[in-house]
């Protein structure tokens, strides 16, 4: 055969189909994927550029408090900046947190809260004008998330920087000085009454609002209930406000603290239709004594929760949420969570082979 350039092509193409074995073990797409996303304190440029690396496809946005610096309630001037750094970085502003110190009156139950709500339902409204689909809240009076409320630093594994949870601390300590006691009826009639306003609101702009249960959950933290401590109490606020546009932030975490069977309300939930975002992390204990720990040594199984989102159709956004503290990190834990977002990519793909 006459040796030419088109031969020679042809021989070693031969050559390679007879040499080169079928591979096995190749990946195929996920079937079932939620919406990869974090927490974030800014929506810098450099910031989303690192969210986007992890392969996240959407923002939770939670450092809103300079947002609206006037307090005077968001206007879609003030968002679409916001959402603009999003859309630049190839990323869907998924939420955006309702500033809790913007409700403070309303959380205390005193004069005042009527502004506080009606600002708040003008924030609603301009989020869903500039197209953002959610919004994420919290309520109780004593928002703090230092040694006032229980928690303590620790060290962890490799000495990373772990916060635990210890109610002994606190049991015997008096009432905040600027809260007061606060009853488990009083609280509910504040929680309701800062609620069926907003989630009107929410309704007729399209909105998702996601309620975030306490944290730590427990019953009463110096004198003041903490009502959202249990998934039945959670249960009780969908029933009392009910809306299709009125959620959850299933924080895994503090369900675990709990003490609940975190699987079976996960479960539930979902299923309902009444879990808009997840927070998932790993916890060590449950209340009165409990640990915050890396993502691959809680007490839940994080594959075992995983498939369960997914076996109850869960689609929605899924963040790390808080991270133990490790050498080198940021003050927002940026390492931290690409540790976290690794294993949760390899919870989805194990949820989607077993």
């Amino acid at each position: 055969m006459k040796l030419t350039r088109r031969t020679m092509i042809s021989s070693a193409a031969t050559a390679y189909a007879v040499h080169a074995a079928p591979r096995s073990g190749l990946r195929k797409p996920d079937a079932w994927m939620p919406r990869l996303s974090e927490n974030l304190a800014d929506v810098k440029p450099q910031t989303l550029k690192w969210l986007k690396q992890l392969g996240c496809t959407t923002v939770i946005y939670q450092g809103t408090d300079d947002v609206d610096h006037d307090r005077k309630g968001y206007t879609v001037a003030d968002i679409l900046p916001h959402k603009q750094n999003c859309i630049d970085a190839g990323m869907t502003l998924e939420s955006m947190m309702i500033p809790i110190d913007t409700y403070l009156q309303a959380r205390l139950g005193k004069p005042g809260r009527d502004r506080e709500i009606e600002n708040v339902c003008k924030t609603i409204q301009a989020v869903g004008q500039a197209g953002i689909p959610m919004m994420e809240w919290r309520f109780w009076p004593d928002f703090y998330w230092d040694s006032r409320v229980g928690y303590y630093d620790k060290p962890g594994r490799g000495g990373a920087g772990f916060r635990g949870f210890d109610y002994s601390r606190v049991k015997d300590m008096p009432p905040f000085p600027e809260i007061g006691s606060v009853s488990e009826s009083e609280m509910w009639s504040r929680v309701l009454y800062f609620t069926k306003p907003i989630v009107a609101t929410a309704e007729k702009a399209n909105v998702r609002l996601s309620m975030h249960p306490c944290d730590p959950p427990v019953a009463t933290m110096r004198g003041v209930a903490r009502i959202f401590h249990s998934p039945d109490n959670m249960r009780r606020f969908l029933k009392d406000v009910p809306s299709a546009h009125s959620g959850i932030t299933f924080c895994q975490g503090t369900f675990t603290e709990m003490g609940c069977d975190v699987l079976q309300e996960i479960k539930y939930f979902a299923e309902q239709k009444k879990i808009n975002l997840v927070h998932f992390r790993a916890v060590q204990g449950i209340v009165p004594n409990y640990t915050e720990v890396f993502i691959d040594e809680g007490d839940i199984d994080m594959v075992l929760a995983m498939k369960t989102y997914k076996e109850a159709g869960y689609t929605g956004p899924i963040v790390s949420d808080h991270t133990p503290a490790v050498v080198g990190d940021n003050g927002w834990g940026l390492l931290g969570r690409t540790y976290s977002h690794g294993f949760i990519n390899a919870a989805i793909h194990a949820a989607n082979l077993f």
